[in-house]
């Protein structure tokens, strides 16, 4: 007993020397951070998702020999929020966890019309739906590695089938878990790493884009890091077949992905102390020049959420 008591002495000592994240990431900077599981502990968070969609373009009306264009958007947005609780229910032979989460204490503003000219009911309508399917998935099971890849996350049944929505669809799953993907490589602080995003066959139909990844130090009581990620990428969309019953062929149209996260992640065992992540998806369509407008007709549609996620005692 007395053994024991000297060792956490020595372990407190240990802390009050080295309370930096400074200090803390040196251990790191020759192997990566990796998380460490703990059976039956259980982790609690707090996550806020918000969605916002928004379309643009321009109505024409024709009177007599001159054609009158007016600029149009409309809007729509919605929150929900819920607690989630991780239970580490038991750890693998090979260091993977089985994870049981459940998502309790739901709140949601997703139903309400704004009051701005540009609000719209049919896009409200697909804001509460989008927030309906949030709160589908209340309790799942799956398995984690140490650096942070999921394996048997449940799939929505709303999954989303248009071109290049896959994206979206798998940057949402990851950002609604609490948790993060960690780099394989050793932690420095201020180190930025990018890398191009290409398609060796050129096809345009493919993402191509910029992805970077550096850790940040990070403001927090206890010792931690901050681990920023983003990504932009673009593709454009398939040419679809000409139809006999088409009368003009509507150009492919340009997609833009763009995502954001901040996470703050505890140097004791790798877990997520809190995160800010974002994604955009926007369509962009240029349509062929109209005679009698000065500017080329261009619709789009733009999708962004944002997560947030703390950490509860």
């Amino acid at each position: 007993m007395r053994n024991r008591h000297i060792a956490s002495v020595l372990f407190l000592i240990a802390l009050s020397i080295c309370a930096s994240p400074n200090c803390f990431a040196q251990k790191f900077q020759q192997k990566p951070l990796t998380r460490t599981f703990t059976a039956d502990a259980e982790e609690r968070y707090q996550v806020t998702a918000t969605i916002r969609v928004e379309t643009h373009g321009i109505s024409t009306e024709k009177i007599g020999e001159k054609t009158y264009a007016t600029p149009f958007t409309h809007q729509a947005e919605g929150l929900v929020s819920w607690r989630a609780t991780r239970k580490i229910s038991a750890i693998n032979a090979d260091g993977t966890a089985a994870i049981a989460e459940s998502l309790d204490q739901f709140h949601s503003n997703c139903s309400a019309t704004s009051q701005s000219n540009n609000a719209s009911p049919d896009l409200q309508k697909s804001v509460q739906e989008t927030c309906s399917d949030w709160q589908t998935l209340s309790q799942m099971k799956y398995e984690e590695e140490k650096f942070g890849l999921i394996h048997g996350l449940p799939v929505p049944t709303n999954t989303r089938d248009e071109d290049g929505s896959s994206l979206f669809d798998y940057w949402l799953r990851r950002a609604l878990r609490p948790t993060v993907i960690l780099p394989k490589t050793p932690l420095h602080f201020g180190d930025l790493a990018a890398h191009k995003i290409s398609d060796p066959s050129g096809a345009a139909s493919n993402p191509e884009g910029e992805e970077s990844m550096e850790w940040l130090e990070a403001s927090v009581d206890t010792p931690a890091a901050t681990l920023h990620v983003s990504q932009n990428l673009s593709w454009i969309d398939p040419a679809k077949k000409k139809d006999a019953s088409t009368v003009a062929r509507k150009p492919p149209a340009r997609q833009f992905f763009y995502a954001d996260s901040l996470n703050t992640v505890s140097l004791l065992d790798g877990s997520l102390l809190k995160a800010s992540r974002s994604a955009t998806r926007e369509t962009k369509e240029i349509l062929d020049p109209v005679p009698g407008l000065p500017d080329v007709p261009t619709f789009g549609s733009k999708l962004t959420i944002t997560v947030t996620v703390q950490r509860l005692p």
